[in-house]
């Protein structure tokens, strides 16, 4: 099969998302499939994901004006299917659908996100965002020829489920191959207090930064690192601003437990994989989180996972009994291996043969 991958992302960051994308793109070519990609982005950079790249500084022109030098190119490759990973309607991609079998990834719930902003700035002009941006989403998701939900609860969602297309789950997968176990047992714990760890980005409500700021006041024994948000750091809690990876590796190394998004509720959703989960996980690291994991929802939690509920009054004991429990277990790659690319990926290439009819 030959596949067609599109995509609206800054890849020169080597981020999660690209990270994930080259472990698509790698089992899939390791399957027998030939892959390529074709990246929008404000300004062509060196990426670690090898891909076509297309330049667009303005968000009108992206929506309105056909890409021709894309479009030519995929043309010329004459893909079997088109793989978007979602970002809303274009003429470019909507000429796209008319042309190819399609299949479309949805990362998060995205009129809980919009819906999210509209609370936030409270506008007319945010309305009329809104309102533009779920007619557009329409027009595109009418015309995909199958959804790839990375939760049950988006693939399952009357927004998405009334296109009336084929669709599935699958959560956010990690490649075990290229990830080393970086937790090491500190051996003078009796001497150095334990740390929990999170990075995240400014200005996102879902990551729960509040709860975090809560946990550091009521479980004083506890040193707390948010990376990649500054703040005023106080006896226990310490806000660290952007690092590079080789910065926040350093301050991960010196704790013992990871914390994942703790509000996801805030996009009406309450299941979730964020892709810092899986890093999380490869590392060795045992996690506090509050929202269901996809890949866990048929499975019992693990020992090393507690899932905290932020929208009520939380028991600072069990997490006290959580972190004491957990803060010397190492996870091994054999305990997560169910959340391996290889293994992930195999579901979805099953699913391209059912909307490609191969």
């Amino acid at each position: 099969m030959k596949i067609a991958y599109v995509l609206i992302h800054d890849i020169k960051t080597n981020d999660g998302i690209t990270k994930k994308i080259l472990g698509q793109k790698t089992e899939w070519e390791n399957s027998g499939h030939k892959v390529e990609l074709y990246t929008t982005m404000i300004e062509k950079g060196d990426s670690i994901l090898p891909s076509k790249q297309y330049i667009s500084k303005s968000p009108f022109k992206l929506r309105f004006q056909v890409q021709n030098d894309m479009l030519q190119d995929i043309d010329n490759f004459n893909p079997d299917l088109v793989y978007f990973r979602y970002n809303t309607w274009s003429r470019t991609w909507s000429l796209l659908t008319t042309k190819y079998k399609s299949v479309v990834e949805l990362n998060t719930y995205d009129l809980g996100e919009y819906l999210l902003f509209l609370k936030k700035e409270k506008t007319l002009k945010a309305f009329l965002r809104y309102i533009g941006y779920k007619f557009m989403r329409g027009l595109f998701l009418g015309k995909v020829n199958g959804i790839i939900g990375v939760t049950k609860e988006i693939a399952e969602h009357k927004d998405y489920t009334k296109y009336n297309k084929p669709a599935t789950y699958i959560p956010n997968a990690i490649d075990l191959k290229i990830f080393s176990t970086f937790k090491s047992i500190k051996t003078n714990l009796q001497d150095r207090r334990v740390g929990l760890f999170f990075i995240g980005s400014p200005g996102f409500e879902c990551h729960g930064v509040r709860h975090i700021i809560n946990l550091a006041k009521n479980l004083p024994e506890y040193d707390f690192h948010i990376v990649g948000i500054d703040g005023n750091n106080s006896s226990n809690l310490y806000w660290h601003g952007y690092m590079n990876m080789e910065q926040y590796m350093e301050v991960l190394k010196s704790c013992d437990i990871c914390i994942s998004s703790l509000a996801t509720y805030e996009k009406n959703i309450t299941e979730a994989c964020p892709l810092k989960a899986r890093e999380y996980l490869a590392y060795g690291y045992p996690m506090i989180l509050g929202y269901d994991d996809t890949a866990f929802i048929d499975k019992s939690l693990p020992n090393w996972i507690l899932k905290i509920d932020t929208q009520k009054p939380l028991d600072f004991d069990s997490i006290r009994k959580f972190i004491e429990k957990n803060k010397n277990v190492i996870i091994s790659h054999d305990e997560i291996r169910f959340i391996d690319t290889a293994i992930l990926e195999k579901k979805r290439l099953e699913f391209f043969k059912i909307v490609c009819n191969l």
